[in-house]
């Protein structure tokens, strides 16, 4: 069954997802930002230039409506659409939030209605990458139980791959996705702090590593962690993570810390490998202590 959409928030997530469900053949009914200009060029985006507005109460034309508003804005616009009666009756409000359970759309003053979540675990710099990296990404669907389908849905018309999450759960999730993704960016630049160190200019230097950021990448996909895992600890090579040290003890102490932590982690990775016994184990551990 085709859905009337309408998308309140003209970003680069807002816009790839109204997109791919326009590709789905769902109806494109209102693209709603506060600037017009912005509205009109993400309406145009999804293939709607008629449905660009400023106006809120076409929020009431669809029977969705997404609301892809930054995280902290999402109570306060929810519940002024509730306060307002600007949504249709039985329309499903969804946000895009990895962070807030679905019932965020119910906080505050106004009457209550039908509330979903949808988190695509993929990042992307706009709006273009949006609609090549969401098909085949995973999606978390929580909220009101019986939506739970519609919403799951939903995601596989934008070619995702949906699985179901407890509300309770959003934080960790969410914390979860920001370590392997934000995190993954900050590594990549302390790494090249590091080999910066060399003599390479730092911007030089992360280029060098960007290869080999895509074999483990590439690795990941095939295997799991532990036999994903290569690399010194690995092997049980206390005399190579030794000399690391020795080197790292010239450069600023948060680089240090950083390989000492991880170093630590990667100790436990290596043990269920199964490649790293316990003595050497040991022998790491007591090199990577804090």
């Amino acid at each position: 069954m085709k859905q009337r959409i309408v998308l309140i928030g003209p970003g680069r997530l807002g816009q790839a997802v109204t997109a791919l469900l326009a590709e789905a053949g769902h109806s494109v009914r209102a693209v709603i930002g506060r600037d017009a200009a912005r509205a009109l060029a993400a309406a145009r985006f999804v293939g709607s230039r008629n449905a660009a507005t400023t106006d809120l109460a076409r929020a009431a034309q669809g029977n969705v409506v997404l609301l892809a508003v930054p995280d902290d804005a999402l109570a306060t616009a929810a519940s002024g659409l509730r306060r307002e009666g600007q949504l249709a009756e039985g329309a499903v409000l969804i946000h895009f939030s990895g962070l807030h359970a679905a019932a965020i759309l119910n906080a505050g003053e106004g009457s209550q209605v039908r509330a979903l979540s949808l988190h695509p675990l993929q990042t992307f710099a706009d709006a273009v990458a949006g609609v090549r990296n969401l098909p085949g990404s995973p999606f978390s669907v929580e909220g009101d139980e019986d939506l739970l389908a519609f919403g799951e849905q939903l995601v596989r018309d934008m070619g995702g791959s949906p699985f179901r999450i407890r509300g309770e759960q959003k934080a960790l999730y969410h914390a979860a996705a920001c370590v392997a993704s934000n995190y993954l960016v900050t590594l990549a630049s302390l790494s090249g702090r590091i080999l910066a160190h060399c003599g390479f200019p730092e911007e030089e230097a992360v280029k060098l590593l960007i290869p080999l950021l895509h074999g483990t990448v590439h690795n990941l996909t095939a295997l799991d962690p532990p036999r994903a895992l290569t690399g010194p600890i690995a092997r049980g090579d206390v005399g190579t993570v030794a000399r690391h040290l020795e080197a790292l003890a010239e450069l600023p102490e948060e680089l240090r810390e950083v390989y000492r932590i991880l170093g630590r982690e990667t100790v436990n990775l290596a043990l269920r490998k199964g490649s790293l016994g316990e003595e050497r184990a040991g022998a790491l551990r007591e090199l990577l202590k804090g």
